[in-house]
């Protein structure tokens, strides 16, 4: 069940954010006259050892921070490296599935390992294969392998190869695991929340990388 004063009390918060925000803003004619400069080319960019980079974003199993992980904590996520996921983020995975999803603690405990990892050395924020699992699994044969796909190696744990091709319904997939019965849970299913009902995307994706279709117009 939602938790409609929380919500409330977001919104109230971003609001009174954004109201801040545009009382702070510089004076518009001013901003309008200055000129932008930019930073001239820096031939040392990938041998600087005094530069210093900083993770903004990051993504590899789709829809985990999108779906799972509180939204006052998605800055976090997208700064945190992959190995601190177990102990930072599994309680949020593990609260959806109980509360949303009115799961298990022990399933989604599951989905969480599967997801995101359980120790600090094998941390799960990555499209995982196993190539011991599919000896037919080749580069000419991947986009149509039935082994092949997005948490195949969760869902056929003796056969799934895991990794993703682009046709993949990586929202129908997860769908499926948090509300249906992908991971052999047979109670509590919510059959009608299995699907987005979006089955195929406008334009087909070709073989070969980098394997998107031309843009629609």
């Amino acid at each position: 069940m939602l938790n409609l004063t929380r919500i409330s009390t977001a919104v109230a918060a971003l609001t009174i954010m954004v109201g801040s925000t545009a009382c702070e803003q510089e004076d518009p004619m001013q901003a309008e006259t200055t000129t932008p400069t930019f930073a001239a080319f820096d031939s040392t960019f990938s041998t600087n050892t005094n530069r210093r980079f900083e993770q903004m974003e990051r993504l590899a199993n789709p829809l985990v921070m999108e779906a799972f992980v509180q939204k006052r904590e998605h800055d976090a996520y997208d700064a945190f490296p992959a190995i601190q996921d177990p102990a930072q983020f599994t309680d949020d995975i593990v609260n959806f599935v109980t509360t949303v999803a009115q799961r298990e603690e022990a399933y989604g405990r599951a989905i969480a390992g599967a997801l995101i990892g359980t120790t600090t050395s094998d941390p799960g924020d990555k499209i995982r294969v196993f190539t011991n699992r599919q000896a037919g699994a080749t580069a000419g044969n991947m986009s149509t392998n039935m082994s092949v796909g997005y948490l195949s190696q969760v869902t056929d744990p003796t056969g799934g190869y895991g990794g993703r091709k682009p046709s993949d319904d990586v929202v129908d997939t997860s769908l499926s695991v948090v509300f249906g019965s992908a991971l052999g849970d047979m109670t509590n299913n919510s059959p009608g929340l299995v699907t987005d009902n979006v089955d195929s995307n406008d334009k087909p994706f070709p073989n070969t990388f980098p394997y998107l279709p031309e843009p629609s117009l």
